[in-house]
């Protein structure tokens, strides 16, 4: 599972960077903002109930 983790967080600190047109010098930013967004997720995913089906 941390495999998943690292993958989606690079994946996604890609595209911030990307959508930010690519600055030099803000890699740990978009790290970081990609990792909170991997927690927020997962934060998510744990709260819901695995009986309750999804609306």
């Amino acid at each position: 599972m941390n495999n998943d983790r690292e993958e989606w967080i690079t994946r996604r600190a890609y595209e911030l960077w990307d959508q930010a047109g690519r600055p030099d010098g803000q890699d740990h930013e978009h790290w970081r903002q990609a990792s909170a967004e991997w927690e927020e997720e997962q934060g998510k995913a744990s709260q819901l109930d695995p009986w309750e089906e999804e609306t």
